[in-house]
């Protein structure tokens, strides 16, 4: 396709009065008329920009979403930073709510059944989703990477 005098950009041969993107007039005049080979490869992919990924383990993110879900060690794993923090802040809020209002209450079950009870409650709601995981397929990290 021959190209604009002007801008440069790539008109047709039926744009010879005007170009379509500056508005040039004869925008043809003294440029040759080429034609371009339509088989040759075009090389869209910078080798050097390429960042291999790392395929991540679908029993690792689930034994890390079991025993160390109240953390978001699991999302942090898969790449998903900002989700694990969201994670960990509401387990905090959930687990000290929790607490507040097991030890408060006027029939109080004292400190050390109120901790555990907070934080065991945690732990087996992770636990359980951690052994579900396990059998969920299509799950992708970061950068759109299957689990495998």
């Amino acid at each position: 396709m021959p190209k604009c005098r002007f801008c440069g950009e790539n008109i047709t041969k039926f744009d010879k009065e005007m170009c379509p993107y500056c508005g040039g007039k004869r925008p043809l005049d003294g440029v040759e008329n080429f034609t371009v080979d339509i088989t040759q490869t075009i090389n869209t992919i910078d080798k050097e920009k390429v960042q291999k990924f790392k395929q991540h383990s679908k029993v690792v993110n689930a034994i890390l979403c079991m025993f160390l879900g109240i953390f978001g060690a699991d999302s942090y794993y898969l790449g998903f930073a900002k989700y694990g923090i969201v994670r960990f802040l509401i387990n905090i809020i959930y687990i000290v709510g929790l607490f507040s209002l097991l030890y408060f209450l006027p029939t109080g079950l004292g400190l050390l059944y109120s901790i555990l009870i907070s934080l065991g409650s945690n732990f087996i709601v992770y636990f359980i989703i951690g052994f579900i995981s396990l059998f969920i397929n299509g799950k992708k990290d970061s950068n759109g990477v299957y689990l495998r």
